[in-house]
């Protein structure tokens, strides 16, 4: 970690000059001239914002572009070492990877991070009863019991669990030996102590139409360990009950949902430990008005539901809200192979902790694979989301979705999310989406702090409509799949403007655009854009791409300080039919397009006759860009206290004299090349005004 600098020197305010005359653009500005004379061009390379502004202050920045604050100090962009979560070690790459098995755990075992190798669910331990911490109150069950004379004692056990339960104490503890108990089982009344000797040799089977295990009104601080439960219907169901305690459970094989907590009359809530659930159908946990915590757990291999509501789906874990507020929090678990959803919070509130998450897959039109979701239900409060020092992979669709909902996202990795191409998809891979409700207007707002996002197809990133706040975010290696799409962060419009400050991050390896910005606000504070690639169709390539929405009739505005934009393609900074204020930020190495190795410029303002498009340029650099330092077709450009480095031109204008290009000189302006310093010219030229870039759609996740 680096320490990072003083605190931000305010900009002096720049008095402007009038325009210059339309026709005079097309000539030598002989203000930006007199500006040159006399001052040596910095080298190529050198850094921006330790230079004095038009007013003579120096600004200073925290942190260098691409690295933010972290405590007294500077992290580069992504996960910091030091905040991977627990179970999770640094990859040194700026992400963080889980100690995992590196082949799948067989049906019965299982690891969560932290773990390196395979294990069953619970030991069996010595003797009849396991480790049970049996005491004078215990009722015994020992299906394999030949007698007729069963009391409950150890040496005369019950041969059912139901009938050790209705002869308990409350509280008391149900000590079961190995066997396979085919019964509903229901606890009621009074709490009890299910303890069997171990998953692999108790479990409790279901018969058609019940529940396995029912926790039910009066059964209040139940607890559940080292058994199995499988069977025809829901594994295990807690109703109108709390503080129950599922630890060390294998429930699998189920013909519906593995765990059911449902407040339907009164608070419920279930803590789940260490347990495993597998090959349950419509969902392995489903909370309704209830609160789960979910600790040291596995849910995987969830088949698609054919009973009640989760019909037709598959999903790890649903926790959702009808007439109180649930709640979901899971720490230490993992995720994987589930088609349609991970795990969905609809108007409830969820914290994931610790996590990983992986191959939850692309299922139908819509219900798209997105591992991580929070919604918003009709006539509900939105719902919340926050996740930490997690691992989200190879999702489909879209890794972590927010539609409605309101979250925070920290030291996390998102990474390989990919689009489903059979028929019927939508071909879009998105790492994370911020997205309003479909149901009513309620504002959406976000943070993302010291995350990595790589490899997604698509989009890394999409913000509609969004209150953001971003620092430390990596977003690397997108991937295109669509001939004219892709994007590193897209910002849009959608019900509202959305509103982003994006700082000490890093945009790199993109295609199409670094960061797009439809019809909304964008402060990019500290922030490398670079290596933008073309798309398929070989257009674009830009690094900060800022314009409206098609017939929407409102523009974007950007603001640029102490960025570096770099060895992007037809455009390091393109602005059309918008605004943008760029201050102490370097622009360098613009490359020129793939398509026909044209343009290459620094900026690129155009008004394309929809709305003027202004730009104000101070206290920067623009060097080495393959077609000039600015590109003004038609818009009103202002600079101030900028150098241009090894320029072919300066400042250029269209040919075509229809597009009244307009520069404003504010003084302070420098041009040269290799430590000569030149006269700044501006020049027509036959450079192709830039082309739109089409907004994405958002894929639809039901609330």
């Amino acid at each position: 970690m680096r320490p990072r600098g003083p605190a931000l020197a305010p900009l002096a305010p720049i008095a402007p000059l009038g325009p210059l005359d339309p026709l005079a653009a097309l000539v030598l500005v002989a203000a930006l001239m007199a500006a040159c004379a006399g001052d040596p061009a910095p080298a190529p390379g050198s850094e921006v914002g330790a230079g004095a502004g038009a007013g003579g202050s120096a600004p200073v920045f925290p942190c260098p572009p691409g690295e933010a604050e972290v405590g007294a100090g500077c992290e580069p962009a992504g996960v910091p070492p030091g905040r991977c979560g627990s179970g999770f070690a640094p990859d040194g790459a700026q992400g963080c990877a889980p100690i995992l098995p590196e082949e799948p755990c067989p049906p019965g075992q299982m690891a969560v991070p932290g773990e390196a190798a395979c294990r069953e669910v619970a030991p069996c331990g010595a003797g009849r009863w396991g480790d049970a911490p049996i005491d004078e109150a215990t009722q015994f069950v020992d299906a394999a019991y030949a007698g007729q004379d069963s009391d409950g004692t150890e040496a005369r056990p019950w041969t059912s669990i139901q009938d050790a339960i209705l002869r308990a104490d409350e509280g008391a503890l149900v000590a079961i030996a190995a066997g396979s108990y085919a019964e509903e089982v229901t606890i009621q009344g009074d709490p009890v102590r299910l303890w069997g000797r171990c998953p692999e040799l108790v479990e409790i089977v279901g018969p058609p139409g019940a529940m396995a295990l029912t926790v039910d009104r009066g059964a209040s601080a139940t607890e559940i360990r080292s058994l199995a439960v499988r069977g025809q219907d829901i594994g295990i169901g807690v109703v109108n009950a709390t503080d129950v305690v599922i630890e060390r459970v294998w429930v699998h094989e189920t013909g519906d949902v593995g765990l059911l907590a449902a407040g339907l009359n009164t608070a419920t809530s279930v803590a789940l430990r260490g347990s495993l659930v597998e090959h349950t159908a419509g969902a392995a946990v489903a909370v309704m008005d209830a609160d789960v915590r979910l600790e040291g757990t596995v849910l995987r291999d969830v088949d698609v539901g054919t009973a009640d509501v989760f019909e037709g789906h598959s999903m790890a874990m649903q926790v959702e809200s009808f007439n109180r507020r649930a709640s979901g929090t899971v720490r230490s678990v993992v995720v994987e192979r589930v088609g349609g959803l991970g795990i969905r919070f609809s108007s409830a509130d969820g914290v994931v902790e610790d996590s990983v998450f992986r191959d939850v897959a692309w299922q139908s039109a819509d219900r798209p694979g997105a591992a991580l979701a929070a919604t918003h239900a009709e006539g509900l409060e939105p719902g919340t989301l926050a996740v930490r020092g997690s691992l989200v992979e190879r999702s489909q669709t879209a890794a972590i979705a927010l539609i409605g909902a309101d979250v925070h996202i920290e030291a996390t990795v998102v990474r390989d999310t990919g689009p489903d191409l059979t028929e019927g998809a939508s071909g879009i891979g998105v790492g994370i989406i911020v997205a309003p409700s479909t149901v009513d207007t309620h504002p959406v707002r976000a943070t993302i702090r010291h995350s990595l996002v790589e490899q997604s197809h698509v989009r890394g990133v999409g913000l509609h409509g969004a209150e953001v706040e971003i620092d430390g975010l990596r977003v690397r290696g997108v991937v295109p799949s669509q001939p004219d799409l892709g994007g590193g962060i897209e910002i849009q419009h959608d019900q509202r403007r959305a509103n982003v400050a994006l700082r000490g991050s890093v945009v790199e390896d993109a295609y199409g655009a670094g960061i797009a910005v439809f019809s909304s606000d964008v402060t990019v504070d500290s922030t490398v854009v670079r290596d933008t690639r073309p798309l398929p169709s070989r257009d674009f390539g830009r690094g900060i791409n800022v314009s409206p929405i098609p017939g929407l009739g409102e523009r974007g505005s950007v603001r640029l300080r102490n960025a570096r934009l770099e060895r992007n393609l037809d455009g390091g900074l393109v602005v059309i039919d918008s605004d943008a204020t760029v201050e102490s930020t370097a622009i360098v190495d613009t490359l020129g397009r793939a398509l026909d190795g044209t343009n290459g410029c620094g900026i690129i303002a155009y008004n394309d006759e929809t709305g003027q498009a202004n730009v104000l340029l101070q206290d920067s650099v623009i060097e080495r860009s393959a077609g000039s330092g600015v590109f003004n077709i038609g818009a009103t450009v202002k600079i101030a206290s900028t150098t241009f480095t090894c320029e072919p031109l300066d400042l250029a204008t269209h040919v075509d004299e229809g597009y009244a290009a307009v520069y404003e000189d504010l003084g302070g302006n420098t041009c040269g090349c290799e430590g000569r310093t030149i006269a700044c010219q501006t020049k027509p030229s036959r450079f192709e005004p830039p082309r739109a870039l089409p907004p994405a759609v958002v894929p639809s996740i039901e609330p």
